[in-house]
């Protein structure tokens, strides 16, 4: 009959739309896992930046765009343009000097960048849940292979404006809702000192 045709009609339509909508969500789902990973060096922290990006290739959900070997400034100046360009809010950068901390001075001057130099995860936790830092520096001279990874991946894992957990994985004591309300407006005063920095 004409009603059992449409109602078959009607449940092909539905389960055609549901697919649609399951392969929106698996696609926007692979857009919040996957990331871009810059990462560029200077001669110090070469071997660093080598052991880093060996680690990020096993990652399936990575994209890794290695800048290359200069000096601690050309080299933090090229990945802080590329991030600037970059739409994907979700890139991060990873800079290596002998300190981290040459390549993360040269890299703050670039507006949006955010770049932190970390020697620990808790560090590395708290740059990303209350600055959001988007670039990590890191010191080949200072910081074994094995720590800088266990750093990074905190550094990618965290996010802004989230709760961090201490060494043993419990709620560090002095996170608050007062802490969060803050954090969540204070990326607009940090571009309106941006802006002044610039003569905006």
């Amino acid at each position: 009959s004409n009603v059992t045709y449409i109602h078959i009609e009607y449940c092909v339509y539905q389960s055609t739309r549901l697919k649609t909508v399951i392969m929106i969500l698996i696609f926007e789902l692979f857009l919040v896992m996957s990331r871009t990973v810059y990462l560029a060096c200077d001669g110090f922290g070469k071997p660093l930046q080598d052991s880093i990006e060996e680690h990020l290739s096993t990652l399936d959900h990575i994209q890794v765009k290695n800048l290359g070997s200069d000096t601690y400034y050309d080299a933090a100046a090229k990945l802080a343009q590329q991030m600037q360009k970059e739409e994907d809010t979700n890139a991060i950068g990873v800079l290596f000097c002998g300190t981290g901390m040459g390549v993360g001075i040269v890299a703050n001057k670039f507006k949006g960048i955010r770049a932190a130099t970390c020697e620990n995860t808790m560090s590395a936790k708290c740059a990303r849940a209350v600055n959001n830092a988007n670039v990590l520096c890191l010191g080949k001279l200072v910081t074994p292979p094995e720590a800088a990874l266990e750093i990074l991946d905190v550094f990618m894992k965290q996010g802004f404006v989230e709760h961090p957990e201490d060494e043993e994985g419990g709620k560090v004591g002095w996170w608050s809702e007062d802490v969060e309300t803050f954090l969540k407006s204070s990326m607009d005063g940090v571009e309106n000192v941006e802006n002044q920095a610039l003569g905006k």
